[in-house]
C-alpha cells in the first residue's frame, strides 16, 4: 500500500474524529461570516489532493470517481456530525464538494504544466 493511500485513510479518520467532537470542544469562529465554509472548503481541497495522489496520478481524465468519493464522504461526514449531537448543513456539504473539486482540479493543472 502506498504512502498516499495510507495518508488518505488517516486523513479521512481525522476528519471523522473532528466531526465527532461536540460543539463546545471546537474552537470559536474567527468572527468572519461563514468562516466554517472556508474551513470545509480547505479541508476537502486537501482530501481531493490526497485522493488524487493516492489513486489518480496515472489516470488521463479529471478523476470524476475521486470527486464522487469526496462528495459522498462529505455527505456521510455531515450525517456523522448530526449523529454526534451537532447539526448537519447542506451548505457545508456544498463547500466540501467545491473544495474537493478545487483540489482535484489543481492536481490536474499542475500535472499538465
Amino acid at each position: 500500500m502506498s504512502k498516499w493511500k495510507i495518508g488518505l485513510a488517516a486523513y479521512c479518520c481525522l476528519v471523522l474524529y473532528v466531526s465527532s467532537l461536540s460543539q463546545s470542544e471546537l474552537p470559536e469562529g474567527s468572527g468572519i461570516k461563514n468562516f466554517d465554509k472556508v474551513l470545509h472548503f480547505g479541508e476537502y481541497a486537501v482530501m481531493g489532493v490526497l485522493s488524487w495522489a493516492a489513486f489518480g496520478r496515472e489516470s488521463r481524465g479529471f478523476g470524476w470517481g475521486l470527486f464522487a468519493f469526496c462528495v459522498c464522504f462529505g455527505i456521510a461526514d455531515e450525517c456523522w456530525q448530526d449523529w454526534h449531537a451537532r447539526t448537519s448543513d447542506a451548505w457545508d456539504a456544498a463547500a466540501d464538494a467545491a473544495g474537493a473539486f478545487a483540489g482535484l482540479f489543481l492536481c490536474q493543472v499542475i500535472r499538465k504544466a
